[in-house]
């Protein structure tokens, strides 16, 4: 994709990025985390695009609500928490893993999960063969780490390897990992998400 393409697609709320379910071989795990309500149509494309076997959403469904400052915006919360999960349900995927964030409601979350597996804090789970840690808050992924690590909630741990395990934020990217080959993709975010996260990028929002 060229940068004038990129730059478009960006700017219209789009996944800057030539993602093609093709390209990717075998089975592949998704991951995402802290989504504003503002990202689920985008969300809905990207699954439809990737088919991924493997759906993990690390915490905070709707994230542009502080439902831990906020807990009279429950009813919305509730609205929109329906709607996301409902989304990851009908998608194709074998496994759904829902890692509950600090701003997420534990009944609604088990209220309207019908096939996801909904992680309280922190689990270590085989996930074709590979181990992975699950989590909302990095702090809880660092006291057990496993091969692989999932988590979001803030930016005080970074993409990458470190001491041979992988580590992948889902607020800094979107992440892709082709499970045979273990290779890991990262895409940024439609511009706006930040925004719509309510300045997410600050630590420990």
């Amino acid at each position: 994709m060229n940068n004038i393409k990129q730059l478009l697609y960006y700017m219209i709320g789009r996944v800057p990025a030539d993602l093609h379910e093709d390209e990717l071989k075998g089975k592949k795990l998704l991951h995402v985390s802290d989504t504003p309500s503002s990202f689920f149509s985008e969300l809905a494309r990207l699954i439809n695009v990737l088919k991924p076997d493997y759906i993990v959403h690390t915490g905070d469904l709707v994230d542009n609500i502080k439902l831990q400052l906020y807990p009279d915006s429950l009813w919305r919360y509730e609205r929109d928490a329906k709607r996301l999960i409902t989304l990851l349900e009908q998608s194709g995927a074998d496994q759904i893993y829902i890692a509950l964030g600090n701003h997420d409601d534990f009944y609604t979350v088990e209220k309207y999960s019908k096939r996801s597996h909904i992680i309280k804090k922190s689990k270590i789970t085989q996930i074709e063969g590979k181990e992975f840690a699950i989590a909302h808050d990095p702090a809880d992924i660092l006291k057990k780490p496993a091969a692989y690590n999932l988590f979001g909630h803030n930016l005080s741990q970074k993409n990458g390897f470190t001491e041979e395990r992988l580590y992948l934020n889902g607020i800094s990217s979107i992440n892709v990992i082709e499970l045979d080959s273990m290779q890991y993709h990262n895409y940024p975010y439609p511009a706006g998400t930040d925004d719509d996260r309510l300045g997410r990028g600050k630590i420990g929002l």
